[in-house]
C-alpha cells in the first residue's frame, strides 16, 4: 500500500487478506457488530456523563433531566441502553461463533482476551444498572449483588467491595459511577485492541487450509464489508431506540422491595439457580463454567482443523456446549417472565 494511502485502519488490518474473510458466513459480521455497538456505548456514554451526577440526592432527577429537557436526551439514553443489551447478546453469540468453528485452536491467548471482555462487558452493565436509582435498579442490583455471596472464600468481600458497604447506598452509587465511566470503558478498549492485534498477528481469522483460496486487498474490498456490517448494526439500533425507551420506574425506596425482586436479565439465570439450590445456582455452576470456559481451548484435542463450522469431530463437545448455552437461555426466561410474587411460577400470557 502506497504511504499516502495509510491511515488509522491500516494498523488493524493486513495489506492482503483471504477472500473466505469475505464471506458472511465466516464471522456472521458478530465482531463487527460488538465493536459498533462499543463505539456507541463510548459516545452516548460520553455525552451522558456530561449531565448525570453520581448523588443518590439528584441522581433520579438528573436522568429525568435528560430524558425529558435536553434535546436528543430521551434517544441518546435509549441508544446507550439498547446498545448495551445488544453487546451482551452479541458478544455470546461471537463466542459461540468461535467455539462452534473451534477458532480458538492455536490461538488460546486470543480466546483468553475474549473472555476478560465478555467479564468487563458483564461488569460494565452491572454497574450502569444502578445509575437512573431507581426503584427496579436499585433493588435489581441488590439482589445480583447477594449472588456474590455465594462464590467461596471472597464472596463477602467482594460483595462489600462491589457496594462500597453492607447495602446499596451512597457509596454504591459513586462507586458503580466511577468503575461505569472511569475504569471499565479503558480496559474494555485496551483488551479489544489486544484482540484486533492477535488476529492479525496469528495471520488473520481461523481457517482451514483448503478453504483459503486467493488473497485480495483489504481497502477497498474488506472496509467496504466492515463499514456494511457497522452501518446495518447502526441502523438496527437506532430502530430499536427510537421504539425503546431505556425504564425508568419510581425513585428508589430501599423501604419498600418490590415482589419479587429480580437481578439484571443476565443474571437472573443464576438467581432462577439459586432457587433451587444455593450451592448448584451460587457456587458449582458458575465454578464450572469459568473453569470449562477458560480450559476449553486445552482440552479440545480434536484433530479437525480450526475454522470449520460443526467439524464432524467436534459433535459431542459442540452438542455439550451449545446444550450450556440453550440451558443459561432457559433459566434466564423462566427467572425473567414465569416468575410471580414469592417467587412462584406464574403463565405470562
Amino acid at each position: 500500500m502506497p504511504p499516502s494511502k495509510r491511515h488509522f485502519f491500516s494498523h488493524l488490518h493486513p495489506v492482503m487478506v483471504y477472500r473466505r474473510t469475505l464471506s458472511p458466513s465466516t464471522t456472521l459480521g458478530l465482531g463487527m457488530a460488538c465493536l459498533t455497538c462499543l463505539g456507541v456505548l463510548l459516545v452516548t456514554g460520553a455525552t451522558l456523563f456530561l449531565y448525570y451526577v453520581p448523588d443518590t440526592a439528584v441522581a433520579y432527577e438528573r436522568i429525568l433531566h435528560i430524558t425529558t429537557t435536553l434535546y436528543f436526551g430521551r434517544l441518546i439514553r435509549n441508544l446507550h441502553f439498547v446498545a448495551a443489551n445488544a453487546l451482551i447478546v452479541l458478544v455470546f453469540l461471537h463466542m459461540a461463533r468461535v467455539f462452534f468453528t473451534a477458532a480458538y485452536k492455536s490461538r488460546s491467548l486470543n480466546w483468553q482476551y475474549g473472555l476478560v471482555l465478555l467479564l468487563l462487558v458483564l461488569f460494565a452493565n452491572f454497574t450502569g444498572y444502578v445509575l437512573p436509582w431507581d426503584q427496579v435498579a436499585y433493588w435489581a442490583t441488590k439482589v445480583a449483588s447477594s449472588l456474590a455471596e455465594y462464590i467461596p472464600f471472597i464472596g463477602n468481600g467482594l460483595r462489600r467491595f462491589l457496594l462500597g458497604g453492607s447495602q446499596v447506598g451512597v457509596e454504591t452509587l459513586l462507586r458503580s459511577f466511577a468503575f461505569h465511566a472511569g475504569v471499565i470503558p479503558p480496559l474494555i478498549v485496551v483488551f479489544t485492541g489486544l484482540h484486533l492485534w492477535r488476529i492479525r498477528k496469528d495471520g488473520g481469522l481461523a481457517s482451514p487450509p483448503h478453504q483459503l483460496g486467493d488473497k485480495i486487498p483489504v481497502d477497498p474490498w474488506l472496509y467496504r464489508a466492515e463499514a456494511s456490517v457497522a452501518l446495518l448494526t447502526l441502523a438496527l439500533l437506532l430502530f430499536l431506540a427510537l421504539g425503546v425507551d431505556a425504564p425508568l420506574f419510581e425513585r428508589a425506596d430501599p423501604n419498600h422491595p418490590p415482589n419479587p425482586a429480580k437481578a439484571p436479565w443476565y443474571f437472573v439465570g443464576f438467581q432462577e439457580l439459586v432457587s433451587y439450590s444455593a450451592f448448584w445456582g451460587g457456587v458449582a455452576v458458575p465454578l464450572f463454567l469459568f473453569i470449562f470456559f477458560v480450559l476449553a481451548p486445552y482440552l479440545d484435542r480434536t484433530a479437525s482443523p480450526p475454522g470449520m463450522w460443526f467439524a464432524r469431530d467436534r459433535l459431542l463437545l459442540n452438542v455439550f456446549f451449545g446444550a450450556l448455552l440453550l440451558s443459561q437461555v432457559g433459566f434466564i426466561i423462566i427467572g425473567q417472565w414465569f416468575r410471580g410474587p414469592n417467587w412462584g411460577l406464574i403463565w405470562p400470557f
